[in-house]
């Protein structure tokens, strides 16, 4: 009976591999430029190894610039206030394969999976904005929000440029970030192996790592961080006036600026070095 079981889950495995696996095509060399256009959405959510370039507009329509028989690869269709885009092919090799997603001023979500990368030809200029990048997808924005999220897991990486009034930056799975912040709240959140480096300066921090997570921020300004490192994170960051720490575990801090320090938690085999630029 195990012997059955096993064997059944040997086929459903390799049966959604395959299943999941698609047809090959070549770009023909031949460039054309379409424009369709769609329904209003508030969200958007990219994969399938496509880079999309989102461009601000008043009519929301995607532009195709490509090899003219790469053009019916893209999927695209709006779903409860969600513009999806995958492809229904994988193209080996193309001359040019653009896409360009116009959208209005009321978008709220983007999402990217599967190897997809996300660009900006201009800054994000949107009240409040979350950006999500999972399986090795990957982003290259710029930023000028009231309110900005940003959520990296599982192999994926970002490179933005961040001015808003409120940042939250959460990363996880090996996830790498770099980031040009200017924000006078900002939350960092980051776990399992993620990797952050930032610059820039913010009046309040409140800073979060665990596990392997690596912070290097001794060129990000802070007046006040509240600082919590677990396990065997390790970090440098820079507070001009105040710092608040919590560490345990094996972690590792190194500390830039000349603040008034507040040792909340400081156990285990924690270690705290004073640095100067």
């Amino acid at each position: 009976m195990k012997k059955i079981a096993f064997l059944l889950v040997v086929l459903f495995t390799f049966s959604t591999i395959f299943a999941q696996k698609k047809d090959k095509i070549k770009g023909s060399k031949i460039i054309t430029h379409t424009i369709k256009e769609v329904e209003n959405f508030v969200n958007i959510e990219v994969e399938d190894n496509v880079e999309i370039y989102l461009v601000k507009a008043d009519t929301p329509s995607i532009e195709i610039e490509a090899d003219d028989n790469l053009h019916d690869v893209v999927n695209f269709v709006v779903t409860g206030n969600t513009l999806r885009v995958t492809t229904l092919k994988t193209v080996s090799s193309a001359k040019k394969f653009d896409l360009r997603v116009n959208y209005a001023s009321d978008l709220k979500l983007i999402t990217v999976k599967n190897d997809a990368k996300l660009h900006a030809l201009n800054a994000l200029q949107l009240d409040s904005i979350t950006i999500q990048n999972f399986d090795n997808s990957a982003s290259y924005l710029n930023v000028n929000s009231n309110s900005f999220k940003l959520i990296l897991n599982d192999k994926s990486e970002a490179e933005l440029n961040i001015k808003a009034k409120n940042t939250v930056l959460e990363l996880s799975k090996s996830a790498e970030l770099k980031a040009l912040v200017a924000s006078p709240e900002i939350k960092i959140d980051m776990y399992e192996k993620a990797e952050a480096t930032i610059e820039g300066d913010a009046a309040n921090a409140k800073i979060r790592l665990d596990n392997n997570a690596l912070l290097t921020a001794k060129k990000f300004t802070v007046g006040t961080i509240d600082l919590t490192v677990e396990n065997y994170a390790k970090c440098e960051v820079n507070a001009a006036n105040e710092i608040a720490l919590s560490a345990s575990g094996k972690t590792q801090v190194e500390l830039y600026g000349e603040p008034k320090i507040e040792i909340r938690k400081f156990t285990n085999t924690t270690t705290l070095y004073k640095k100067e630029k």
